[in-house]
């Protein structure tokens, strides 16, 4: 099974949930967050990192800084009133959304705060060529490896070979 038909699956098995008595959309939308996206590996790193997350202490995390968890609660919202269901739309949503900064957790929270507006919540990003090898390599270790589909594009130099 490819990706896209994985994802389709997820989506018709979330839409089952969400039609399901009880079931909120918010509920729904967690079978894909916290049950389905590990196995797919959709997630992929941006390349930014914010300046507190350079502090070695930082309690870090990925952040989908397109806001992932409200984004997809608000298409469940939508899809339960549709007849014909729209996998193309939930995948595309996905390919968009699973992008992530790594920011540290106290930035996280204020992310979530101000609706993913870091100006307005205090995170300023920098490039990870701008990173000395030893903050990436910290970082590609512990949160990037086996964590992001892309991890190999910013694996450390010295660890290419």
């Amino acid at each position: 099974m490819n990706i896209d038909q994985a994802l389709r699956a997820t989506y018709q098995e979330m839409m089952w949930l969400a039609r399901r008595p009880g079931v909120s959309a918010s509920m729904a939308r967690s079978w894909y967050t916290h049950v389905r996206s590990g196995g797919l590996r959709l997630t992929r790193f941006t390349g930014k990192v914010s300046r507190a997350a350079l502090n070695p202490k930082a309690e870090l995390r990925l952040e989908h800084y397109r806001r992932i968890q409200t984004g997809l609660t608000q298409l469940v919202e939508r899809h339960r009133k549709l007849k014909r269901p729209n996998a193309a739309e939930f995948i595309r949503f996905l390919r968009a959304a699973e992008r992530v900064h790594i920011v540290t957790f106290h930035e996280n929270y204020e992310a979530m705060k101000a609706k993913g507006k870091y100006k307005t919540a205090g995170i300023e990003l920098v490039p990870w060529s701008s990173l000395t090898a030893p903050q990436r390599e910290r970082l590609w270790k512990s949160m990037l490896r086996g964590r992001v589909a892309n991890a190999q594009d910013y694996r450390p130099t010295d660890r290419k070979r």
